[in-house]
């Protein structure tokens, strides 16, 4: 798609401009015969440098931060095994085990397992009476629930289950929110302050947000929280691909996004194993978030983009982040080329100037519906997790395992076939995975360590 964009670029349609990282417009310098390309100038200070890598690397980094946000909520927010907590029996009767306790106090669903979230009504009668007539009136939990699990989740620590489940989902939509908000002010933003500005403005927004997840003494204020999560994530996405991008020719900006995706996988893959070690949210939580504290460093080591300085008339500024580039790369740019590097005039463009022109609004059309498939193949993929027979962990870990070949195979797929045919099959796999995965069917399957934490909670609250 990069590709077209760049050919379709040459022609009528796109009035010789090139858009910037939300609204910016500025002119292309190829098109004067009198200044230099600012391709060619990247081109003389190294393609791709050691300062390229570095920079690459330095960006993506707190990626690992933006999965572990991402998909933190998969963990905390799992759903557990529970049922209503009816140990006002053990005051009438304290030696019932478990199954006994269950019989007598739990109604049946239909398919013979035990209701989540009716119990029977508690009487004043002896023990011998409940054994010999039974209880016939339920109502919903009243005394809490037991949780069979020994994870201390958000589930459990704030009871969002039964009338409190739908929680759980406004909490997604909160961070979606947080998403969707986040992708529509930070394009202007990086334009309006620059890459690396807002790059440092996310990285605070992950120590504010993330950080202060882990002590909320709420449901509520969590939910805040996630809101302005999504919003550092989406945010740091879109500056720091925008500073990458300006300081690399167009033939290595792939790699570079292919890589960036590498870095969320090892994201996932991290908290896959963190969550596994860490029962409790709180503490996992602050594990997964405290590295943002280093990023403190990022103040000194991330250039801002040379292309923002000269949209910006900062000309002087560029050209010295270039040379700097240059000498970390052992390379020279020669004197008069930076000297044809002049203030050129910008004009200041809005989200309209794509929608005038027919090319760029069919393409723009036809993307944002592609994107938004893609976000509903996504979540729906994600929510058949439950189906396997596996625990969350492992399948998770699975997963993101078969990401990362498919990632580095998109590289050659994209260089070879191109950006349209890529992106088809892509899409056509992922339509049929998504048919597939309706006709799976769900395995029921018990925790073996269920029966063991169930009798442990008993024998404590006794």
């Amino acid at each position: 798609m990069e590709t077209s964009l760049e050919e379709d670029s040459r022609t009528k349609e796109f009035d010789g401009v090139i858009f910037g990282a939300s609204d910016q417009v500025f002119s292309r310098y190829e098109d004067s015969s009198t200044e230099v390309t600012y391709t060619y100038i990247l081109q003389t200070a190294g393609e791709f440098g050691c300062f390229q890598r570095i920079l690459v690397a330095l960006t993506f980094i707190p990626n690992i931060l933006s999965a572990f946000f991402m998909l933190g909520g998969t963990f905390m927010l799992k759903m557990q095994p529970h049922h209503c907590n009816t140990d006002w029996l053990l005051a009438i009767q304290p030696n019932l085990t478990m199954s006994q306790l269950f019989n007598l106090t739990l109604p049946r669903k239909k398919d013979g397992s035990f209701e989540e979230c009716r119990m029977y009504t508690p009487v004043q009668w002896d023990f011998d009476s409940i054994v010999k007539y039974g209880l016939n009136d339920t109502q919903d939990c009243q005394n809490g629930w037991f949780y069979l699990s020994h994870e201390w989740s958000l589930i459990t620590e704030f009871d969002l289950v039964c009338n409190k489940a739908s929680e759980r989902l406004r909490a997604y939509c909160i961070f979606v929110a947080g998403l969707f908000c986040g992708s529509l002010l930070v394009g202007t933003l990086c334009d309006r302050i620059g890459r690396y500005k807002s790059i440092l403005l996310m990285l605070m927004f992950y120590a504010v947000f993330g950080l202060g997840a882990a002590f909320v003494p709420t449901f509520s204020i969590y939910q805040m929280f996630q809101f302005g999560i999504g919003i550092a994530i989406m945010g740091y996405t879109i500056s720091s691909i925008s500073l990458v991008i300006e300081w690399l020719v167009s033939s290595r900006r792939v790699h570079a996004i292919v890589l960036a995706q590498c870095f969320l996988v090892l994201g996932h893959l991290v908290l896959s194993v963190l969550s596994a070690s860490i029962p409790h949210w709180r503490l996992l939580h602050l594990v997964g978030s405290i590295p943002v504290i280093f990023l403190v460093s990022y103040i000194w080591l991330l250039p801002e983009s040379p292309l923002w300085l000269m949209m910006r008339g900062n000309v002087e500024k560029a050209k010295f982040l270039l040379c700097r580039a240059a000498s970390i790369n052992k390379r020279i740019i020669p004197p008069e080329l930076l000297q044809k590097l002049t203030n050129e005039k910008i004009h200041q463009g809005t989200i309209m100037d794509i929608l005038k022109s027919p090319n760029l609004r069919r393409r723009t059309l036809i993307l944002s519906y592609v994107w938004l498939c893609i976000g509903l193949g996504y979540v729906g993929l994600s929510s058949q997790l439950h189906k396997f027979p596996i625990n969350m962990n492992g399948s998770h870990l699975a997963f993101r395992l078969v990401e990362v070949p498919a990632r580095l195979c998109s590289i050659i797929s994209m260089e070879k076939l191109g950006r349209r045919k890529s992106q088809v099959l892509a899409l056509l796999l992922g339509g049929l995975t998504c048919l597939y995965s309706a006709f799976i069917p769900e395995v029921h399957f018990i925790d073996e360590e269920t029966e063991a934490n169930m009798s442990r909670q008993l024998i404590a609250q006794r």
